[in-house]
């Protein structure tokens, strides 16, 4: 697989105040840990951005203003929950030859029959598949084709196909993508549901219009009694 080069600086100092400056100045502080060795570094933005456009995969090769360059699984990415920016990235040491476990990104190939021609509805229940592998096996996706996908049916990871030296983890009968349902039926439910609605708060109204005219009954008859008392 081709493996993607970041190149990243050593960084001086730690701690809230020298991250939040990193970021302000367009960098991204990152902690590489290693098996005999934790690093702090930071990289630009622009290059983690442009990483995740092309990689499919999180197996990166760091490049150091200092040292040499050090195979690298990307372990976690943390974001900013509204502006979705970067704030820090893990990576752990990746040693070449030796078998490692990540996920890799599953992609969804072709169009189901069942939503071609029964309208159903494709429902992608994941989107990464864990594998166990060496780094120079490591796949970059993992394509599946729902061509064949008929309403009502499922397609699990042992429909994934076979690839040397690599190992999925994972229930062979985990679902992965599913063809649930039409677009037309839920549609119609829909419909239906917001006519029973309507039809609810109509016959509210018409037993509030029926409790009015009681009222105005009584005091009909009220009067009535009223002015017969006066004529005796």
């Amino acid at each position: 697989m081709n493996i993607e080069k970041l190149e990243v600086t050593k960084r001086g100092s730690v701690g809230r105040g020298n991250c939040r400056r990193l970021r302000n100045s367009g960098r991204i502080p990152i902690v590489f840990y290693g098996k005999e060795r934790n690093e702090s570094y930071s990289l630009a933005e622009p290059d983690f951005r442009s990483l995740e456009k092309v990689a499919g995969t999180s197996l990166v090769e760091l490049e150091p203003d200092e040292g040499e360059a050090s195979l690298a699984l990307i372990k976690e990415v943390q974001r900013d929950p509204c502006t979705d920016a970067v704030l820090h990235i893990d990576f752990i040491e990746v040693t070449r030859g030796q078998e490692l476990q990540t996920k890799v990104p599953l992609v969804i190939v072709g169009e189901a029959e069942g939503v071609k021609v029964e309208g159903g509805i494709l429902d992608v229940m994941v989107r990464e598949v864990e594998v166990r592998c060496r780094p120079s096996a490591l796949p970059s996706e993992i394509e599946i084709d729902v061509s064949d996908l008929n309403l009502g049916d499922s397609l699990h990871i042992s429909a994934l196909k076979e690839m040397e030296g690599v190992t999925y983890i994972g229930d062979d009968d985990l679902t992965l993508v599913s063809c649930v349902g039409t677009a037309s039926g839920r549609a119609e439910a829909e419909d239906l549901e917001g006519e029973e609605g309507e039809e609810g708060e109509e016959g509210e109204g018409e037993e509030g219009e029926g409790e009015g005219e009681g009222d105005d009954g009584e005091e009909s008859g009220a009067d009535a009694t009223t002015e017969s008392s006066e004529q005796e």
